[in-house]
Order: structure tokens, then sequence, then C-alpha cells
């Protein structure tokens, strides 16, 4: 017990600081809160940096707001903000389900028959989540939204988009630091341990990472009156999830890491980025009716219609 314990906890204090990166599901993981609209004023810190507003998503500072969300999510372990408050409600416990979870990873990899079929029809559900997939579903809402000139669903696009990209560049870069064997390779090869720093490519999950990010993203655009839309995109993000688990691909620990950090991530660039009151249906105008005046006047009697 003591020995799988200590298997435990030699990777995760290595991961430590990647892990902060990830931080919390909330808007106060990288230090900014959510945008309110644009009558009210709210408190910003001060190491916070301001990017101009526009109501068309097609005129948003997208490359130079993308930066500026990378510096602020790699920077984040070193800022004391994120060590406080409802931070860690989030990081604690989020650090002792990984760990949990590395140290049963092995065993949790052998519930499965993980026979052949299983594996060749659970790659092919899988690839819902890959990146050419998401960058399809944002590139055809993107074009969707310029033919019926939906701003709503163009935004959609951008911040789908934006969170996937944020999501798989952080997710590659853990994947080269950790360097961890995929369950087949590690079940192949004979090791033992964990399967960190092996030259692998497992941890986090990709597919899981980039499909939680824009389900988010999809989610908290038009879920508030479609309320069937959470339960597709987190459904479908789920699916992937599963499937590469069963896949042999991942690590339950890798799967659970990769949905956290997508879904963080895509909170964080939907609650940064959103424009409030975007693509909302305008008032409806009531019937044009047709009023008589009638005007005296010295000598003349003025007879017209006010509509």
């Amino acid at each position: 017990m003591s020995q799988a314990v200590s298997r435990c906890l030699r990777p995760i204090s290595n991961l430590t600081i990647a892990l902060l990166l990830i931080g919390p599901a909330s808007r106060s993981v990288f230090g900014q809160s959510a945008p309110q609209s644009d009558n009210t004023s709210r408190s910003r810190p001060d190491d916070t940096i301001d990017v101009p507003r526009s109501s068309d998503p097609g005129k948003q500072p997208f490359i130079r707001q993308f930066f500026q969300d990378e510096l602020r999510m790699w920077t984040s372990p070193f800022r004391g903000s994120t060590y406080k408050g409802e931070n860690l409600y989030y990081v604690v416990p989020f650090t002792l389900v990984t760990g949990a979870l590395i140290a049963t990873d092995r065993r949790t990899s052998e519930l499965l028959p993980n026979s052949t079929d299983q594996s060749t029809w659970s790659l092919r559900v899988s690839q819902i989540g890959a990146s050419y997939t998401l960058a399809g579903v944002c590139i055809g809402t993107y074009f969707i939204s310029r033919a019926t000139h939906n701003k709503k669903a163009r935004e959609a696009s951008f911040l789908g988009a934006e969170a996937v990209v944020h999501t798989l560049l952080i997710t590659q870069i853990l994947k080269s630091v950790t360097q961890r064997e995929r369950p087949l390779d590690y079940h192949a090869n004979g090791h033992g341990g964990t399967g960190f720093f092996r030259g692998g490519d497992s941890f986090p999950s990709g597919h899981s990472s980039g499909a939680f990010a824009l389900a988010t993203v999809m989610s908290m655009e038009y879920g508030p009156k479609h309320h069937w839309v959470p339960f597709v995109s987190y459904g479908l993000a789920s699916l992937v999830a599963a499937s590469r688990f069963s896949g042999q691909k991942h690590w339950t620990s890798d799967i659970f890491v990769g949905g956290f950090m997508g879904g963080t991530i895509g909170r964080y660039v939907y609650r940064q980025h959103h424009v409030p009151g975007i693509g909302e249906d305008r008032p409806r105008q009531g019937i044009a009716k047709l009023t008589p005046v009638i005007a005296l006047g010295p000598g003349q009697v003025q007879l017209a219609w006010k509509f």
C-alpha cells in the first residue's frame, strides 16, 4: 500500500505546477471576472489587460486577446490570487481525485474485455472529438452565421475555436512534459509504475479536452434558451471520453484531467469574451395604428392621420 501511494505522489509532485494551470472551473481561475453589461462597472485586478470590445464578433481583436489569454493562463501559478479564495475548493479536490485515479489506473484499464472489436469501434467513435472534427464544427457554425447574419452563432464559432486551440496547445505541452505511456504501450512493454516519463503522449487526453472545451462554449452560449444543447454537447463529449478509454488510448486519469481542463478553459474563454445580449431578438413593436387627428385653427380645419 505504501509503495502504491509513493508511486501516486511521485508524478503528482512533478505535475503540481502544470495542474495549477488548469485551475478551478470558475471565472476566478485566471484572475478575471466575468464580463458584465456595457452599462455596468466591474472590478478588475490591477494586472488585467483591457481588450477593446465590439458587438460584432467578426471585429474582435482575436489574435491579440488569444496571446493575452495564453500569457494569463501560463502565469497564473505565479500570482498570489491563484492560491486564495474559492480556487482552493477546486484545486485540492481536483488534485486528490487525479492522484486517486493515477494510483488505480492500472486496475481500471483491465475492467473491460479489451478485445480487437472493442478497440476498433471505440476509435471510430472517438473521432467525434478529433481536432479536425472540432475545427469543422467551428467553421461550419461560422459560415452558417454569415449566411443567416446571426451574430450569436458567429460568436459561438469564434469562442469555440479559441477555446479548442487554447486547450489543445496546453494539452500538447503537458504531454511533452509528462511523457506518459498509453495503456497499450504500457502493457506491451511490461513496465511498472504509473507510466510517466517514458516517452509517451498519453497525459492528458487531447480528444477529451478539446471536446469538453467546445461543448462548454456551446452550452453556455445556447443553453439558457435551448436546454437540449448542454445535454447534446456534454453527451457527445462524454461519449468521446469513454471511447478513448475503451479504445485503450488513455487512462482514466488522462480523461478526467483532459475533460476538466477543457471545460475550465471553455468556461474562461466564454466568460471573458462573451458580449452580453449579442444576437438577442429585439422587442417586437406594436402594430402601427392609424389615428385621425383634427386641428382647428383661425379660418381653417385640418384633418390628418397619425401613425
